[in-house]
C-alpha cells in the first residue's frame, strides 16, 4: 500500500510531465529579424548566424539556443525597425509589438513569432535586443562595436546572447 506521501509526489510529476509536455512548439522559436536603415550592412551576418547555427551549432554557454526559423524577408508590415527598437525601451511598445508577433499567421508559421532579433548602429556600436513575444520576459541587450561585429564568430557570441535565453512561446 502506497502512502499518501508517495501518492502525492506521482501525482506531482505527473502534472508537472504534462505541462512539460505542452509547453512551447517543439522545433524551437521563429524569430524576426530587424535592422535599421544604419544597420542594413548586417543582415547578412544574421542569416549567416543562423546558418552557423543550423551547421555547427553555436555555443551559447550554459543556456541551449532553440531556433527554428529566422525571418529576414516576408515579415508582417506592422513589424518594423522603429517598432522594434522602440520596444527595447518602452514597455508600450513592446506590448504592441508583442500582439503583432503572436497574432500572426502565415504560410509556413502557424503559431506567430515568439521573439524579434533588432538591431541598430549608434555610436559606433552595433547594438542587438532579444525581445520576446511575451511581456514577462525582459528585453535582453548585447552591444559590440562595428569593427568587432564585422568579425561573425563575435558576432554570433553576440546574437547569442539576446537570443539563448529568450523562451519558445506555448502554442496556442
Amino acid at each position: 500500500m502506497m502512502s499518501k506521501s508517495t501518492k502525492a509526489i506521482i501525482v506531482l510529476g505527473l502534472s508537472i510531465g504534462t505541462v512539460a509536455a505542452h509547453a512551447g512548439s517543439p522545433d524551437g522559436m521563429s524569430v524576426a529579424a530587424i535592422g535599421s536603415t544604419a544597420a542594413a550592412p548586417f543582415t547578412a551576418a544574421v542569416t549567416r548566424f543562423f546558418s552557423d547555427y543550423k551547421r555547427d551549432g553555436i555555443s551559447c554557454g550554459d543556456d541551449a539556443l532553440r531556433i527554428e526559423r529566422i525571418y529576414t524577408t516576408g515579415l508582417p508590415r506592422q513589424i518594423t525597425s522603429e517598432l522594434a527598437l522602440a520596444a527595447a525601451g518602452d514597455r508600450a511598445r513592446h506590448k504592441k509589438l508583442a500582439k503583432i508577433l503572436t497574432s500572426y499567421r502565415g504560410d509556413s508559421l502557424d503559431h506567430g513569432f515568439d521573439a524579434v532579433l533588432a538591431y541598430d548602429v549608434k555610436d559606433g556600436q552595433l547594438r542587438l535586443y532579444g525581445i520576446s513575444g511575451s511581456l514577462h520576459q525582459d528585453v535582453l541587450e548585447s552591444h559590440l562595436s562595428v569593427e568587432a561585429a564585422q568579425d561573425q564568430q563575435k558576432f554570433n557570441i553576440a546574437a547569442c546572447k539576446v537570443l539563448a535565453s529568450l523562451p519558445v512561446l506555448v502554442t496556442p
